[in-house]
């Protein structure tokens, strides 16, 4: 794979990282409430009561923690939950899962502003490639103790490419959610608290956040959240060969691109790729409701890079000033923000329309409610940014 530099001297490039952009609009509104379940054994039994919410959940799933969006057919999209309840030592009873789902936005045209559950694939592992033994006996379905997922995407045959946070590793999966083999390792890359009790050099929870595809289906790009230890600031790009199954990095420390996050950011939420070279990135701090101070897209070049070896980024949106002038969420203001802690799913719909979702964390984010009455929804928003191609 070839890489074409563009080294900036320092003034341009600050120019180019601090020039204003139109604030984004709102454009569609859809949400999930919060309490939606699904049918499944009982969840939660590991987590303590939330925003008047009593776990555990008898006898169903919660549709929560939506950690990746992708396109689906006729207008679906796909999500992918995260591990459930936020940590290995309480996720054992949640089903790892994919969602198929439809957004009737509500628009300037009309729309319910609601979200529906078409499908629901469970993950799981019947040929028993888990390289470590299972946290919960529930006949091969995967849960939230086995796997972390974060990041994912569809590839031609249907299957499925993860990336997740606990080894970190990229997982495959058919169609149906079976796992298909191994996980995929990367040499020389261990998060702290890794199932196999490896030495690590990653924070936990600083895995493959962030995954984007190139157009023709060939490589995978999957991004850590965070640095690796020792290595100074800046996140790692990796590259995947999807047809030779393999990392073209002879290891961790060898990345393929390096991101730089601006101060005050702690995380990305989501990485995607709309042509050969220029891709989308969220980035987001770790604070949420109205102590929120940094959520935002940038749009990056793999063509493109500074003099100090990082990706060059142009801001896109800002995500807590989108204009709302016809008050699509129905709070009675025409200015929107979007403050959660996660936000996770982002996915461009055409030129100037990008789609977001919120991992809500269920039923711990308060967001939108501070009060501890109410968990946050999931929320799935369109906004209209300014033309990110011709």
């Amino acid at each position: 794979m070839r890489t074409i530099k563009s080294f900036l001297p320092a003034p341009v490039l600050l120019l180019l990282l601090t020039a204003a952009v139109q604030a984004a609009t709102l454009t569609g509104y859809a949400e999930l409430p919060a309490d939606t379940f699904t049918p499944g054994p009982t969840s939660g039994q590991l987590i303590k009561a939330s925003n008047q919410r009593k776990p555990p959940f008898i006898d169903k799933q919660p549709v929560q923690g939506f950690s990746a969006l992708i396109k689906g057919e006729g207008g679906a999209y796909i999500v992918l939950s995260d591990n459930g309840f936020g940590a290995r030592n309480n996720s054992s009873d949640y089903l790892l899962s994919i969602y198929h789902i439809q957004a009737d936005f509500r628009t300037v045209a009309g729309g319910t502003g609601s979200i529906r559950v078409d499908r629901i694939i469970n993950l799981s592992d019947p040929d028993n490639y888990l390289p470590y033994p299972a946290a919960n006996n529930t006949g091969h379905l995967l849960t939230g103790s086995d796997f972390d997922p974060e990041s994912f995407r569809r590839i031609a045959d249907g299957t499925y490419w993860i990336g997740e946070e606990f080894n970190p590793s990229l997982l495959h999966f058919s169609a149906d959610g079976m796992l298909l083999a191994p996980p995929v390792r990367l040499t020389d890359l261990n998060s702290k608290g890794n199932p196999l009790g490896e030495p690590a050099n990653l924070p936990r929870s600083r895995g493959f956040e962030g995954m984007a595809i190139s157009p023709d289906g060939q490589w995978l790009y999957p991004m850590l959240e965070g640095p690796l230890d020792g290595a100074g600031p800046g996140l790692n790009i990796y590259t995947f060969n999807i047809e030779e199954l393999k990392f073209v990095n002879i290891s961790a420390h060898h990345p393929s691109f390096r991101y730089r996050l601006d101060e005050g950011a702690t995380a990305i939420g989501d990485f995607t790729m709309y042509s050969d070279t220029d891709g989308l990135i969220i980035e987001r701090d770790s604070k949420e409701n109205d102590k929120a101070l940094l959520k935002k897209i940038y749009k990056v070049s793999l063509d493109k890079i500074d003099e100090d070896g990082f990706l060059l980024k142009t801001l896109v949106a800002d995500l807590l000033d989108i204009d709302d002038p016809h008050d699509l969420n129905q709070d009675g203001e025409r200015h929107f923000s979007f403050p959660f802690w996660t936000i996770e799913g982002l996915v461009v719909i055409n030129a100037t329309t990008l789609g977001i979702v919120n991992d809500n964390n269920y039923p711990l984010g308060q967001a939108r409610d501070n009060s501890a009455q109410h968990p946050d929804n999931n929320e799935f928003i369109l906004i209209e940014v300014d033309p990110l191609w011709d």
